[in-house]
């Protein structure tokens, strides 16, 4: 299990009108001012992205164009579960989900990918879900 430090997680809302529109037009905002996003999602009245933290003066100002209201939440970081074929294995991820939910730790978002799960949450809520983790597939051996 790795942990990445460093990320700012921003939610667009309150977009009025043609939602769709105006989520592409936040997009072309952020892509103008070369912000890289990732965990992209859509919300009924918006989107929510994770920034680099670095990035939160940036994409505040940029933002200042586009309608609807932002938040920017620092402090986020990355836990990524590394296991090879993990999609594979018959009822891993859920078992890996459930042991973080069972952390207390509020996750902000979930992504898997062939070999690797990744939970977005808080700097706190990392470090509590890869010791719940590690505890319930290790026994507590790191």
């Amino acid at each position: 299990m790795d942990i990445r430090t460093g990320f700012a997680q921003v939610q667009v809302s309150d977009l009025e009108g043609d939602v769709s529109q105006e989520r592409l037009h936040v997009l072309a905002i952020l892509r103008d001012a070369g912000i890289s996003l990732d965990f992209l999602k859509f919300t009924p009245t918006g989107l929510s992205f994770l920034i680099s933290e670095t990035e939160a003066p940036k994409v505040t100002a940029a933002l200042t164009s586009a309608k609807g209201t932002h938040q920017i939440d620092r402090g986020r970081s990355v836990v990524l579960v590394h296991a090879v074929n993990m999609r594979d294995e018959e009822g891993l991820l859920a078992e890996v989900v459930s042991a973080a939910i069972s952390s207390g730790a509020a996750i902000d978002h979930l992504g898997d990918m062939h070999d690797r799960l990744l939970i977005v949450t808080s700097a706190e809520g990392a470090n509590l879900i890869k010791k719940t983790v590690i505890g319930q597939f290790l026994g507590g051996q790191a």
